[in-house]
């Protein structure tokens, strides 16, 4: 457990070395921050946190530098500090114009946020939030049931469910009048909800449970749709790694950046370390976030080298994450 003393010390630490890449002396946070303790006892604490696995010392320098324990710590202290954050300088009028495609936006938002950080970023957003015409319940065998969803583009989309044998031909053409009165001319984002309003008799209450959790995860494998930007700027950070190079490079062309991170489990604004992803990256470091913007579910991934600037993406992500809560 860290005393006050030691995170101020810590954090001080790591602020230094993200910025200027050089181990930091005790002398050096002493003049810096005009700390009113002795060198000797900031020695000793950096000592302790060394001794703890927060900080190594090069042989060749009387300075420390973090550890990757101690950039989670760090991470985890300006996750908290900054979730608030609503005023970054943002300014979304001078980056999305009226009348955007969606693919244009992801590519606006992905030369934006590349611009602000210097690092290689991606936005990816659902594809066009189409609104219902219809769903229809076909029975393919006595325990397989086919729901049918129509959108109003003309597209459809196929869910099979397991039914019991017990349904009937009236008991569907009931549920399926129902659904439709909740649905029909709704977005299909809100499917599963406006499902949910609605209440059936049993013995089809199980039936209707198991569509709404079929059509949920149907919706959540909707294609996104990515802009990216800045991968030049990961060339000249991570020159000596050519191997994540590649496999960041192919990603990109195969459009698979979103396989990186389960996109589901987002919470807030969260950093991944190169071993951490689902993929055998090193070097390098994911921060994203996932946010609503016009109605639509998108991420935003930035992707760097794993000594970047934390703090200032970290504050960028979540103001622009709390500015687009705020306009709903």
């Amino acid at each position: 457990m860290l005393t006050d003393r030691q995170k101020i010390i810590l954090y001080s630490i790591v602020d230094d070395f993200l910025n200027v890449l050089t181990p930091i002396s005790s002398k050096h946070l002493i003049d810096k921050y005009n700390l009113d303790i002795s060198s000797a006892t900031v020695r000793n604490d950096m000592a302790r946190l060394e001794a703890e696995g927060f900080l190594t010392k090069p042989h060749t320098s009387a300075g420390r530098i973090p550890s990757r324990k101690a950039l989670r710590h760090y991470i985890g202290m300006l996750t908290d500090q900054l979730s608030g954050e609503t005023d970054f300088g943002l300014k979304r009028k001078s980056v999305l114009a009226d009348g955007m495609e969606h693919n244009e936006m992801s590519q606006a938002l992905a030369d934006f946020f590349s611009g602000m950080t210097s690092y290689l970023t991606q936005v990816s957003m659902t594809e066009e939030d189409e609104l219902v015409k219809g769903i229809y319940l076909t029975p393919i065998t006595t325990s397989t049931l086919l729901v049918i969803i129509v959108l109003e583009s003309g597209a459809i989309k196929k869910i099979p469910i397991g039914m019991s044998e017990d349904i009937t031909m009236p008991d569907l053409e009931k549920l399926g009048n129902e659904l439709n009165f909740a649905v029909v001319d709704q977005p299909l984002s809100k499917m599963a909800v406006r499902m949910v309003d609605r209440t059936s008799t049993d013995p089809l209450n199980i039936l209707k449970t198991d569509i709404i959790d079929g059509i949920t995860d149907g919706i959540h494998g909707q294609k996104l749709i990515s802009g990216r930007s800045g991968f030049n700027h990961l060339i000249h950070q991570i020159n000596q790694d050519t191997s994540t190079l590649q496999l960041l490079y192919n990603d990109m062309e195969s459009d698979q950046l979103n396989e990186l991170i389960d996109l589901n489990t987002i919470d807030g604004v969260d950093v991944f370390f190169g071993d951490e992803l689902n993929r055998n990256y090193d070097s390098i470091s994911v921060i994203t976030t996932n946010f609503d913007i016009f109605g639509r579910r998108a991420n935003l991934m930035v992707i760097g080298p794993e000594i970047m600037s934390y703090k200032e993406v970290i504050r960028l992500l979540y103001s622009f994450r709390n500015q687009e809560r705020e306009r709903e």
